[in-house]
């Protein structure tokens, strides 16, 4: 990808949105582009920490194996959100994997320059707090959903929340209904029941690798806490 439209790419981005071209271009020269296919790895946890990654097209899954092959899903970052950032700041293994959920193109950039920028623009960690303010808040309202909604509550929140972040409740949203189990923390017989039985009500639509929101309303009130 030229130099100039990686720039252009990395000026989307929150954290790097107010540089000026000048320091946005010199970042660019430091930032190194990879195309990843539908379902290819793109880390996997304990590898070592290298790179801060930002999605400028497609969708990552971000998850924790399991023992026995099962994963939890931990979160799905979209165009404009970075992910690896954690294991830059202590040097730690990853501490869960990445996996390109359809075509997928990402920014790259080295762990020492991530640093040697935020060392050189403080107002960037505000940026980086509130990113990790929020996976904080996301982890916390997950723990309290298991508590205390049932599976089909679960589903109904986690399809809207899902469809706001992306843009909208009339969106299609790009999940499996095992990568939705695996988020809600329920078995794919449960799940398949649930959205079985909202779309026999058309309050959703299924499709292959996709599910449509079509009454958002009407799934709102299947949260029942």
């Amino acid at each position: 990808m030229p130099e100039q439209q990686v720039a252009e790419y990395l000026r989307r981005l929150p954290l790097f949105s107010r540089l000026p071209d000048g320091e946005l271009a010199e970042l660019g020269d430091r930032v190194r582009t990879k195309q990843y296919r539908r379902g290819e790895t793109i880390f996997r946890k304990d590898d070592p920490g290298t790179h801060l990654y930002m999605v400028l097209d497609g969708a990552v899954k971000i998850a924790l194996p399991g023992e026995f092959g099962q994963e939890a899903l931990v979160a799905i970052m979209r165009p404009g959100e970075f992910f690896g950032e954690l294991a830059l700041f202590d040097r730690s293994p990853r501490s869960a994997s990445a996996t390109a959920l359809e075509e997928t193109r990402a920014a790259l950039l080295a762990g020492d320059d991530f640093l040697a920028y935020l060392e050189s623009h403080p107002a960037s960690f505000r940026v980086v707090l509130e990113t990790l303010a929020r996976t904080i808040r996301r982890l916390s309202d997950r723990v309290e959903d298991l508590i205390f909604l049932d599976v089909p509550s679960r589903v109904a929140k986690y399809l809207l929340d899902l469809a706001r972040s992306t843009g909208g409740d009339g969106n299609e949203l790009t999940l499996t209904q095992d990568e939705l189990a695996a988020f809600i923390g329920a078995s794919r017989v449960s799940v398949n029941r649930v959205l079985g039985d909202l779309e026999r009500r058309e309050i959703i639509a299924i499709r292959r690798r996709r599910i449509a929101i079509k009454d958002a309303d009407r799934l709102q009130k299947e949260i029942r806490f």
